[in-house]
Protein backbone atom coordinates (compact mmCIF):
# COMPACT_ATOMS: atom_id res chain seq x y z
CA UNK A 1 0.00 0.00 0.00
CA UNK A 2 1.39 3.40 -0.97
CA UNK A 3 0.15 6.90 -0.10
CA UNK A 4 -2.33 8.53 -2.48
CA UNK A 5 -0.61 10.57 -5.22
CA UNK A 6 0.60 13.83 -3.81
CA UNK A 7 4.08 15.01 -3.02
CA UNK A 8 7.60 13.75 -2.62
CA UNK A 9 10.99 14.93 -1.43
CA UNK A 10 14.40 13.52 -2.16
CA UNK A 11 16.37 11.93 0.67
CA UNK A 12 20.04 10.87 0.53
CA UNK A 13 19.16 7.68 2.41
CA UNK A 14 15.77 6.60 1.06
CA UNK A 15 15.56 8.19 -2.36
CA UNK A 16 12.05 9.56 -2.89
CA UNK A 17 9.86 9.96 0.20
CA UNK A 18 6.22 10.28 -0.85
CA UNK A 19 3.56 11.95 1.28
CA UNK A 20 -0.07 12.93 0.90
CA UNK A 21 -1.87 16.24 1.28
CA UNK A 22 -2.66 15.76 4.97
CA UNK A 23 0.94 14.84 5.75
CA UNK A 24 2.08 17.90 3.77
CA UNK A 25 -0.04 20.15 6.01
CA UNK A 26 1.58 18.67 9.10
CA UNK A 27 5.09 18.86 7.63
CA UNK A 28 4.45 22.52 6.83
CA UNK A 29 3.13 23.19 10.34
CA UNK A 30 5.24 25.62 12.37
CA UNK A 31 5.94 22.98 14.99
CA UNK A 32 7.42 20.54 12.52
CA UNK A 33 9.25 23.28 10.59
CA UNK A 34 10.95 24.22 13.86
CA UNK A 35 12.91 20.95 13.61
CA UNK A 36 14.88 22.43 10.70
CA UNK A 37 16.78 24.35 13.38
CA UNK A 38 17.37 21.36 15.69
CA UNK A 39 20.48 19.33 14.88
CA UNK A 40 20.29 15.58 15.06
CA UNK A 41 23.59 15.17 16.90
CA UNK A 42 23.98 18.33 18.94
CA UNK A 43 27.62 19.41 19.01
CA UNK A 44 28.87 16.48 16.92
CA UNK A 45 29.97 18.79 14.12
CA UNK A 46 32.76 19.95 16.45
CA UNK A 47 34.37 16.57 15.73
CA UNK A 48 32.56 15.35 12.60
CA UNK A 49 32.25 18.39 10.28
CA UNK A 50 29.55 16.77 8.15
CA UNK A 51 27.21 16.13 11.08
CA UNK A 52 24.95 19.12 10.38
CA UNK A 53 21.79 17.11 9.61
CA UNK A 54 18.58 17.91 11.47
CA UNK A 55 15.64 16.33 13.26
CA UNK A 56 13.51 17.61 10.36
CA UNK A 57 15.07 15.23 7.82
CA UNK A 58 15.22 12.41 10.37
CA UNK A 59 11.47 12.66 11.04
CA UNK A 60 10.72 12.37 7.33
CA UNK A 61 12.90 9.27 7.18
CA UNK A 62 11.18 7.66 10.18
CA UNK A 63 7.76 8.37 8.67
CA UNK A 64 8.87 6.66 5.45
CA UNK A 65 10.30 3.60 7.21
CA UNK A 66 7.31 3.27 9.54
CA UNK A 67 5.10 3.00 6.46
CA UNK A 68 7.42 0.42 4.92
CA UNK A 69 7.43 -1.73 8.05
CA UNK A 70 3.63 -1.52 8.34
CA UNK A 71 3.27 -2.60 4.71
CA UNK A 72 5.65 -5.51 5.31
CA UNK A 73 3.79 -6.89 8.32
CA UNK A 74 0.44 -6.37 6.59
CA UNK A 75 1.43 -8.06 3.33
CA UNK A 76 3.40 -10.97 4.82
CA UNK A 77 1.85 -14.39 4.26
CA UNK A 78 -0.88 -15.14 6.79
CA UNK A 79 -0.82 -11.63 8.25
CA UNK A 80 -3.52 -11.23 10.91
CA UNK A 81 -3.58 -7.50 10.14
CA UNK A 82 -4.88 -8.10 6.63
CA UNK A 83 -7.24 -10.84 7.81
CA UNK A 84 -8.86 -8.96 10.69
CA UNK A 85 -9.00 -5.34 9.63
CA UNK A 86 -11.01 -3.82 6.80
CA UNK A 87 -9.17 -1.77 4.15
CA UNK A 88 -10.34 1.52 5.70
CA UNK A 89 -9.06 0.44 9.12
CA UNK A 90 -5.70 -0.61 7.70
CA UNK A 91 -5.40 2.72 5.90
CA UNK A 92 -6.13 4.57 9.16
CA UNK A 93 -3.53 2.68 11.18
CA UNK A 94 -0.95 3.03 8.41
CA UNK A 95 -1.50 6.78 8.44
CA UNK A 96 -1.33 6.81 12.24
CA UNK A 97 2.02 5.03 12.42
CA UNK A 98 3.49 7.26 9.69
CA UNK A 99 2.43 10.39 11.60
CA UNK A 100 3.86 8.98 14.82
CA UNK A 101 7.15 8.51 12.98
CA UNK A 102 6.99 12.06 11.65
CA UNK A 103 6.20 13.61 15.05
CA UNK A 104 8.19 11.40 17.43
CA UNK A 105 10.94 14.03 17.89
CA UNK A 106 8.80 17.21 18.03
CA UNK A 107 9.85 17.82 21.61
CA UNK A 108 13.62 17.94 21.17
CA UNK A 109 15.25 21.10 22.48
CA UNK A 110 18.24 22.85 20.85
CA UNK A 111 21.28 20.62 20.37
CA UNK A 112 18.99 17.61 20.94
CA UNK A 113 20.08 15.53 23.94
CA UNK A 114 22.54 18.22 25.04
CA UNK A 115 19.63 20.24 26.46
CA UNK A 116 17.98 17.38 28.38
CA UNK A 117 19.55 18.40 31.70
CA UNK A 118 18.08 21.90 31.26
CA UNK A 119 14.45 20.87 30.89
CA UNK A 120 11.95 22.56 33.26
CA UNK A 121 9.77 20.73 35.81
CA UNK A 122 7.31 18.40 34.15
CA UNK A 123 4.38 20.00 35.94
CA UNK A 124 5.08 23.33 34.18
CA UNK A 125 4.12 21.91 30.77
CA UNK A 126 0.54 22.10 29.40
CA UNK A 127 0.26 18.31 29.23
CA UNK A 128 -3.05 16.51 28.57
CA UNK A 129 -3.10 14.87 32.00
CA UNK A 130 -6.34 12.87 31.37
CA UNK A 131 -4.43 10.90 28.71
CA UNK A 132 -2.09 9.52 31.35
CA UNK A 133 -2.57 6.70 33.82
CA UNK A 134 -1.37 7.32 37.34
CA UNK A 135 1.71 9.20 36.21
CA UNK A 136 2.47 12.20 38.42
CA UNK A 137 3.52 15.78 37.73
CA UNK A 138 6.87 15.51 39.51
CA UNK A 139 10.30 15.25 37.96
CA UNK A 140 12.06 17.03 35.12
CA UNK A 141 10.36 17.13 31.73
CA UNK A 142 11.71 15.03 28.86
CA UNK A 143 11.57 15.55 25.12
CA UNK A 144 8.72 12.99 25.05
CA UNK A 145 6.75 15.25 27.42
CA UNK A 146 7.22 18.20 25.08
CA UNK A 147 6.21 16.05 22.09
CA UNK A 148 2.97 15.06 23.81
CA UNK A 149 2.23 18.67 24.81
CA UNK A 150 2.82 19.90 21.26
CA UNK A 151 0.72 17.19 19.59
CA UNK A 152 -2.18 17.81 21.96
CA UNK A 153 -1.90 21.56 21.25
CA UNK A 154 -2.00 20.96 17.48
CA UNK A 155 -5.19 18.90 17.94
CA UNK A 156 -6.85 21.85 19.71
CA UNK A 157 -6.20 24.35 16.93
CA UNK A 158 -9.06 25.67 14.74
CA UNK A 159 -9.52 23.38 11.72
CA UNK A 160 -6.97 21.09 13.34
CA UNK A 161 -5.26 18.57 11.06
CA UNK A 162 -5.47 16.06 13.94
CA UNK A 163 -8.47 14.88 15.90
CA UNK A 164 -8.28 14.66 19.71
CA UNK A 165 -8.58 10.86 19.77
CA UNK A 166 -6.07 10.49 16.95
CA UNK A 167 -3.65 12.79 18.78
CA UNK A 168 -3.89 10.62 21.90
CA UNK A 169 -3.23 7.53 19.76
CA UNK A 170 -0.15 9.17 18.22
CA UNK A 171 1.15 9.97 21.68
CA UNK A 172 0.46 6.42 22.90
CA UNK A 173 2.92 5.21 20.24
CA UNK A 174 5.54 7.80 21.23
CA UNK A 175 5.26 7.77 25.04
CA UNK A 176 4.51 4.57 26.99
CA UNK A 177 2.78 6.57 29.75
CA UNK A 178 -0.12 7.61 27.48
CA UNK A 179 -3.16 5.35 27.63
CA UNK A 180 -4.03 3.82 24.23
CA UNK A 181 -7.61 4.25 23.03
CA UNK A 182 -10.14 1.45 22.56
CA UNK A 183 -9.59 1.72 18.80
CA UNK A 184 -5.90 0.94 19.27
CA UNK A 185 -6.45 -1.89 21.73
CA UNK A 186 -9.41 -3.47 19.93
CA UNK A 187 -11.59 -2.74 22.97
CA UNK A 188 -9.73 -5.39 24.94
CA UNK A 189 -9.78 -8.09 22.24
CA UNK A 190 -6.15 -9.34 21.87
CA UNK A 191 -6.90 -10.48 18.32
CA UNK A 192 -7.51 -6.83 17.34
CA UNK A 193 -5.10 -5.10 19.72
CA UNK A 194 -2.69 -3.27 17.40
CA UNK A 195 -1.08 -1.09 20.07
CA UNK A 196 1.90 -3.42 20.79
CA UNK A 197 2.66 -3.81 17.08
CA UNK A 198 2.44 -0.13 16.17
CA UNK A 199 4.42 0.93 19.22
CA UNK A 200 7.19 -1.51 18.29
CA UNK A 201 7.38 0.06 14.82
CA UNK A 202 8.00 3.49 16.38
CA UNK A 203 9.90 2.57 19.55
CA UNK A 204 10.94 -1.07 19.78
CA UNK A 205 13.93 -3.33 19.43
CA UNK A 206 13.85 -3.05 15.63
CA UNK A 207 12.11 0.24 14.94
CA UNK A 208 11.91 2.89 12.25
CA UNK A 209 13.62 5.45 14.49
CA UNK A 210 16.79 3.43 15.00
CA UNK A 211 16.84 2.24 11.41
CA UNK A 212 16.88 5.81 10.17
CA UNK A 213 19.18 7.54 12.65
CA UNK A 214 21.89 4.88 12.58
CA UNK A 215 22.34 5.04 8.81
CA UNK A 216 21.76 8.81 8.65
CA UNK A 217 24.24 9.55 11.43
CA UNK A 218 26.82 7.24 9.83
CA UNK A 219 26.47 8.98 6.46
CA UNK A 220 26.76 12.50 7.85
CA UNK A 221 29.56 11.76 10.32
CA UNK A 222 31.48 9.88 7.62
CA UNK A 223 31.91 6.68 9.64
CA UNK A 224 31.17 3.08 8.66
CA UNK A 225 29.87 1.82 12.00
CA UNK A 226 26.16 2.55 11.55
CA UNK A 227 25.54 0.62 8.35
CA UNK A 228 23.44 -2.56 8.26
CA UNK A 229 21.21 -4.45 5.81
CA UNK A 230 18.04 -2.40 6.22
CA UNK A 231 16.06 -4.02 3.41
CA UNK A 232 16.77 -7.55 4.63
CA UNK A 233 15.84 -6.57 8.19
CA UNK A 234 12.49 -5.11 7.14
CA UNK A 235 11.69 -8.05 4.85
CA UNK A 236 12.26 -10.42 7.79
CA UNK A 237 9.55 -8.85 9.97
CA UNK A 238 6.06 -10.25 10.39
CA UNK A 239 3.02 -9.82 12.62
CA UNK A 240 2.18 -12.58 15.12
CA UNK A 241 -0.46 -13.14 17.76
CA UNK A 242 0.40 -13.01 21.46
CA UNK A 243 -1.89 -13.14 24.52
CA UNK A 244 -1.45 -9.37 24.88
CA UNK A 245 -2.15 -8.49 21.24
CA UNK A 246 -0.54 -8.39 17.82
CA UNK A 247 3.22 -7.91 17.82
CA UNK A 248 6.34 -7.90 15.67
CA UNK A 249 8.36 -11.05 15.06
CA UNK A 250 11.68 -11.57 13.31
CA UNK A 251 12.28 -14.51 11.00
CA UNK A 252 14.86 -16.90 12.50
CA UNK A 253 16.89 -16.79 9.30
CA UNK A 254 17.59 -13.09 9.79
CA UNK A 255 19.12 -13.36 13.25
CA UNK A 256 22.57 -12.43 11.94
CA UNK A 257 21.08 -9.43 10.15
CA UNK A 258 19.61 -8.35 13.47
CA UNK A 259 22.94 -8.85 15.24
CA UNK A 260 24.65 -6.68 12.63
CA UNK A 261 22.03 -4.02 13.44
CA UNK A 262 22.72 -4.50 17.17
CA UNK A 263 26.45 -4.05 16.71
CA UNK A 264 25.87 -0.95 14.57
CA UNK A 265 24.09 0.56 17.56
CA UNK A 266 26.91 -0.38 19.92
CA UNK A 267 29.69 0.95 17.71
CA UNK A 268 27.87 4.20 16.94
CA UNK A 269 27.31 4.76 20.66
CA UNK A 270 30.93 4.14 21.57
CA UNK A 271 32.54 5.92 18.61
CA UNK A 272 30.14 8.79 17.88
CA UNK A 273 27.44 9.45 20.50
CA UNK A 274 29.86 9.08 23.44
CA UNK A 275 32.90 10.51 21.67
CA UNK A 276 35.40 11.72 24.27
CA UNK A 277 35.72 15.20 22.77
CA UNK A 278 31.99 15.84 22.47
CA UNK A 279 30.79 15.13 26.00
CA UNK A 280 32.29 18.29 27.60
CA UNK A 281 30.43 20.53 25.14
CA UNK A 282 27.12 19.46 26.70
CA UNK A 283 28.55 20.59 30.03
CA UNK A 284 29.65 23.94 28.56
CA UNK A 285 26.12 24.62 27.28
CA UNK A 286 24.52 23.67 30.59
CA UNK A 287 26.86 25.99 32.49
CA UNK A 288 26.31 28.85 30.01
CA UNK A 289 22.57 28.62 30.70
CA UNK A 290 22.80 28.05 34.45
CA UNK A 291 25.25 30.90 34.97
CA UNK A 292 23.13 33.20 32.78
CA UNK A 293 25.79 33.80 30.19
CA UNK A 294 22.96 33.56 27.63
CA UNK A 295 19.45 34.89 28.28
CA UNK A 296 17.55 31.73 27.36
CA UNK A 297 15.86 29.11 29.52
CA UNK A 298 12.92 26.76 29.09
CA UNK A 299 9.94 27.75 31.24
CA UNK A 300 7.45 25.03 30.22
CA UNK A 301 5.26 27.18 27.96
CA UNK A 302 4.89 26.17 24.33
CA UNK A 303 5.52 29.65 22.94
CA UNK A 304 8.79 29.71 24.83
CA UNK A 305 9.63 26.30 23.38
CA UNK A 306 8.75 27.40 19.85
CA UNK A 307 11.58 29.94 20.12
CA UNK A 308 13.97 27.25 21.37
CA UNK A 309 15.95 27.17 18.13
CA UNK A 310 19.63 26.57 17.65
CA UNK A 311 20.12 29.63 15.47
CA UNK A 312 18.85 31.76 18.37
CA UNK A 313 21.01 29.96 20.93
CA UNK A 314 24.10 30.18 18.70
CA UNK A 315 23.54 33.92 18.25
CA UNK A 316 23.32 34.33 22.02
CA UNK A 317 26.46 32.26 22.53
CA UNK A 318 28.26 34.39 19.95
CA UNK A 319 27.23 37.55 21.76
CA UNK A 320 28.59 36.04 24.99
CA UNK A 321 31.83 34.70 23.50
CA UNK A 322 33.85 36.72 26.02
CA UNK A 323 32.31 34.64 28.84
CA UNK A 324 33.88 31.46 30.19
CA UNK A 325 31.53 28.77 28.91
CA UNK A 326 30.21 30.43 25.77
CA UNK A 327 33.74 31.03 24.53
CA UNK A 328 34.55 27.33 24.71
CA UNK A 329 31.62 26.53 22.42
CA UNK A 330 31.98 29.43 19.99
CA UNK A 331 35.76 29.19 19.63
CA UNK A 332 35.78 25.39 19.92
CA UNK A 333 38.07 24.95 22.90
CA UNK A 334 37.77 21.26 23.79
CA UNK A 335 39.14 19.76 26.97
CA UNK A 336 41.83 17.11 27.13
CA UNK A 337 40.77 13.69 28.36
CA UNK A 338 43.22 12.65 31.04
CA UNK A 339 41.83 9.21 31.81
CA UNK A 340 38.95 6.92 30.78
CA UNK A 341 37.87 6.08 34.33
CA UNK A 342 35.56 3.29 33.16
CA UNK A 343 38.58 1.22 32.14
CA UNK A 344 39.27 -0.54 35.41
CA UNK A 345 40.53 2.13 37.82
CA UNK A 346 39.56 1.11 41.40
CA UNK A 347 37.55 3.53 43.55
CA UNK A 348 40.32 4.05 46.11
CA UNK A 349 42.80 4.90 43.37
CA UNK A 350 40.35 7.37 41.89
CA UNK A 351 40.09 9.20 45.19
CA UNK A 352 43.88 9.41 45.37
CA UNK A 353 43.98 10.82 41.83
CA UNK A 354 41.33 13.45 42.56
CA UNK A 355 43.07 14.48 45.79
CA UNK A 356 46.48 14.79 44.12
CA UNK A 357 45.10 16.89 41.26
CA UNK A 358 43.27 19.17 43.70
CA UNK A 359 46.42 19.57 45.81
CA UNK A 360 48.31 20.60 42.67
CA UNK A 361 45.66 23.25 41.96
CA UNK A 362 44.54 21.59 38.74
CA UNK A 363 40.85 21.97 37.92
CA UNK A 364 39.28 18.87 36.36
CA UNK A 365 35.91 17.84 34.98
CA UNK A 366 34.50 14.41 35.77
CA UNK A 367 31.75 13.27 33.35
CA UNK A 368 29.80 10.03 33.39
CA UNK A 369 27.31 8.82 30.77
CA UNK A 370 25.53 5.51 30.43
CA UNK A 371 23.37 3.81 27.83
CA UNK A 372 21.56 0.53 27.69
CA UNK A 373 22.02 -1.06 24.29
CA UNK A 374 18.76 -3.02 24.31
CA UNK A 375 15.51 -2.71 26.27
CA UNK A 376 14.88 -6.46 26.12
CA UNK A 377 15.18 -8.00 29.55
CA UNK A 378 16.10 -4.59 30.93
CA UNK A 379 15.69 -3.09 34.35
CA UNK A 380 12.59 -1.01 33.54
CA UNK A 381 9.96 -3.34 32.08
CA UNK A 382 7.17 -0.78 32.52
CA UNK A 383 8.84 1.63 30.11
CA UNK A 384 10.19 -1.01 27.73
CA UNK A 385 8.42 -1.72 24.44
CA UNK A 386 6.73 -5.09 23.93
CA UNK A 387 9.29 -7.89 23.53
CA UNK A 388 10.45 -8.82 20.04
CA UNK A 389 9.84 -12.46 19.19
CA UNK A 390 11.64 -14.75 16.78
CA UNK A 391 9.57 -16.92 14.47
CA UNK A 392 11.11 -20.23 13.42
CA UNK A 393 10.07 -23.51 11.84
CA UNK A 394 10.74 -26.72 13.77
CA UNK A 395 9.71 -30.00 12.10
CA UNK A 396 7.32 -28.14 9.87
CA UNK A 397 5.62 -26.23 12.69
CA UNK A 398 5.93 -22.54 13.52
CA UNK A 399 7.31 -21.65 16.93
CA UNK A 400 7.87 -18.33 18.70
CA UNK A 401 10.84 -17.67 20.96
CA UNK A 402 12.05 -14.62 22.85
CA UNK A 403 14.86 -12.85 21.01
CA UNK A 404 17.34 -13.06 23.94
CA UNK A 405 17.02 -16.85 23.79
CA UNK A 406 18.16 -16.89 20.16
CA UNK A 407 20.73 -14.11 19.81
CA UNK A 408 24.12 -14.83 21.37
CA UNK A 409 25.25 -11.23 20.80
CA UNK A 410 22.16 -9.79 22.49
CA UNK A 411 22.83 -11.95 25.52
CA UNK A 412 26.39 -10.61 25.59
CA UNK A 413 25.61 -6.94 24.98
CA UNK A 414 22.26 -6.54 26.78
CA UNK A 415 23.69 -4.44 29.56
CA UNK A 416 24.25 -0.84 30.58
CA UNK A 417 27.48 0.53 29.13
CA UNK A 418 29.21 3.30 31.06
CA UNK A 419 31.54 5.95 29.68
CA UNK A 420 33.30 7.88 32.44
CA UNK A 421 36.08 10.34 31.68
CA UNK A 422 38.30 12.77 33.56
CA UNK A 423 39.13 16.01 31.71
CA UNK A 424 41.21 19.11 32.19
CA UNK A 425 42.09 22.23 30.24
CA UNK A 426 44.67 21.71 27.52
CA UNK A 427 46.98 24.30 29.03
CA UNK A 428 47.40 22.28 32.24
CA UNK A 429 47.32 18.83 30.64
CA UNK A 430 51.11 18.28 30.88
CA UNK A 431 51.13 19.10 34.60
CA UNK A 432 48.03 16.99 35.20
CA UNK A 433 49.57 14.06 33.33
CA UNK A 434 52.69 14.29 35.50
CA UNK A 435 50.52 14.12 38.65
CA UNK A 436 48.63 11.09 37.34
CA UNK A 437 51.84 9.28 36.42
CA UNK A 438 53.20 9.86 39.90
CA UNK A 439 50.03 8.57 41.60
CA UNK A 440 49.56 5.63 39.26
CA UNK A 441 53.24 4.77 39.14
CA UNK A 442 53.13 4.79 35.36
Amino acid sequence: MTPPPGYEVRCPLHGSIAFNERERRLIDHRWYQRLRSISQLGFAEAVFPGATHTRFSHGLGVMHLAGRIFDQVMDAAGSPVRARFAPAERAYFRQLVRLAGLFHDLGHAPFSHSFEALMPPRGSLPLPWPWYGEDGHEGRASHEDYSVAIISAIAREPAAPLGAEEAQELCALIDHRIRPTARLTGSGDPARNLHPLLRQIISGEIDADRMDYLRRDAVYTGVAYGHFDQDRLIQSLACVETPQGLALALDRGAIYTYENFLMARFHMAMQVYFHKTLLPFDHFLAMAVREHEIPFALDGSLENFLSAREDLIRAQLLAARHRRWASRIVDRHPLTRLLPLHEGIPAEQREALFAALAAAGIETLHLREERRLSTLGGEHPASAPPPLLVQEQVLGRARLRALPEVSVLLERYNQTFVVENLYCDRAVAPAATAVLRRVLGA
